[in-house]
C-alpha cells in the first residue's frame, strides 16, 4: 500500500493539488435544514416546457426545467421507434414529470405548445385514439405523485429552447455543448415502463439494495454486493453504472439487450450492401464531440524511446545504519540497510 501511495504521490505531484480537512457540520445548519425540508410543500413551483418533434428523420422530445432560483435543466431524448406528432409530445410530457422527480420538485408549471396536449391535461378535450388513452392514463399515474401539476399552453415563440433540442434529438444533430443531457428512449413509454423488471433480471439485487437497503443473508455475500453497488446510482426509477470516464452508462433488462441485439442485427440483415461497415463505423465514433472527450488517452509516446540508466525515473535510495547487535564473526555488530523507495 505505501509503495502504490509513493507511486501516485509522485506522479500527482507535478499537479497543484491543495488538501484541505472537512469542516464539522454545525448544529445549528441542521436544524436550518430540517426547517426548510419541513416546509418544502410551500416552495415556489418548478417550471417545465417540453415540447415533442416528429418527422421522417426520426422523433425527439425536448425538456427545459427551471428551478425557483432560476437555474436551468436541460434535457433531450431520442425516441428510437416510430411516434406521432401527438404521440411525442405525450412523452414529453412523461419525460419533463420524470426529470421534475429526479430534481425533487413536489409543484411543478408545465408549459406545452401543444393545443391538443395542453387542454386534454385540463380535462376540456375527450381521447379517442387508443394509443393516446394510454398515455393519458400514464400521465395521470405520475400525477398523483406530486402536490400540485399546473398545465399552461403558450406560443411556439415563446417553447424555442425546448423545440430546439427536439428537433435536435430527432435528427441526431451535431452535440457540441455539454449543458445538455442526453438519453435515447427505445419503445414507447406506455409498453415498457422503467421500473419494470423481468423474472431473473440481474438489477434487482442492485436495484433492491441500494433504494431499500436489501442485503442477502450470507455475510460473504452481502460484502460482495455492497462492493457492486458503489459504482451504480439510482435516478429517478432507472439504474446506472458509473463508467472510468465518470459517464452514466443506463443498465438494461435482458429483454431491453435483446431488443437492442435485434435491430442492430435487423439492420444488417437489411439486404444492403456495406462492405465497409467496421471502417465507417469506427470512422463515425471518432466524429463524435463526446467521444473525443471521454475516450480512453493513448500513451504511447510520440519519439523513439531512449535508455536511461535508472531503472525509474522516479528511482531513489535510502540507506541507513542499524544496531549494534551482539557481535558476529569477524567482529560484525552493525547492518546497512538501503531501501528502493518507488518500488520498495
Amino acid at each position: 500500500m505505501s509503495g502504490r501511495l509513493v507511486k501516485w504521490t509522485t506522479e500527482l505531484g507535478e499537479y497543484d493539488i491543495q488538501y484541505e480537512p472537512r469542516t464539522a457540520i454545525k448544529s445549528q445548519a441542521l436544524v436550518d435544514f430540517l426547517a426548510e425540508i419541513m416546509h418544502q410543500e410551500n416552495e415556489d413551483p418548478w417550471k417545465v416546457y417540453v415540447d415533442g418533434s416528429s418527422s421522417k428523420d426520426g422523433s425527439g422530445v425536448g425538456v427545459v426545467l427551471i428551478s425557483p432560483a432560476g437555474e436551468e435543466v436541460k434535457l433531450a431524448v431520442r425516441l428510437d421507434f416510430r411516434a406521432s406528432n401527438n404521440e411525442a409530445e405525450y412523452e414529453a410530457v412523461l419525460a419533463g414529470f420524470r426529470a421534475a422527480r429526479n430534481v425533487g420538485a413536489t409543484r411543478v408549471l408545465v408549459f406545452s405548445d401543444s393545443q391538443f396536449v395542453a387542454q386534454q391535461m385540463k380535462g376540456m378535450y375527450d381521447v379517442k385514439d387508443e394509443k393516446l388513452i394510454e398515455y393519458a392514463q400514464d400521465v395521470d399515474r405520475v400525477r398523483e405523485k406530486f402536490t400540485e401539476i399546473t398545465f399552461e399552453h403558450i406560443p411556439r415563440k415563446e417553447n424555442e429552447k425546448a423545440d430546439t433540442l427536439a428537433k435536435m434529438a430527432g435528427t441526431m444533430g451535431n452535440w457540441k455543448t455539454r449543458d445538455v443531457v442526453f438519453q435515447v428512449e427505445l419503445t414507447p413509454h406506455t409498453s415498457s415502463p422503467a421500473v419494470e423488471q423481468e423474472e431473473g433480471d440481474w438489477r434487482t439485487d442492485i436495484i433492491g439494495y441500494l433504494k431499500e437497503g436489501k442485503l442477502p443473508d450470507n455475510p460473504r455475500e452481502a460484502r460482495k454486493l455492497k462492493t457492486k453497488c458503489s459504482r451504480y446510482v439510482m435516478i429517478g426509477e432507472v439504474l446506472y453504472r458509473t463508467s472510468f470516464a465518470g459517464l452514466l452508462l443506463r443498465c438494461l433488462s435482458y429483454q431491453e439487450a435483446n431488443y437492442v441485439l435485434r435491430e442492430v442485427h435487423e439492420v444488417l440483415l437489411a439486404g444492403y450492401c456495406w462492405p465497409s461497415l467496421l471502417h465507417d463505423a469506427q470512422e463515425l465514433v471518432m466524429s463524435y464531440d463526446s467521444c473525443q472527450r471521454h475516450a480512453r488517452l493513448h500513451h504511447r509516446s510520440t519519439a523513439m524511446m531512449k535508455a536511461i540508466t535508472a531503472a525509474c525515473p522516479f528511482d531513489q535510495w535510502g540507506m541507513d545504519i542499524v544496531g549494534p547487535f551482539p557481535i558476529a564473526p569477524a567482529q560484525k555488530k552493525f547492518l546497512l540497510v538501503a531501501v528502493e523507495y518507488f518500488l520498495k
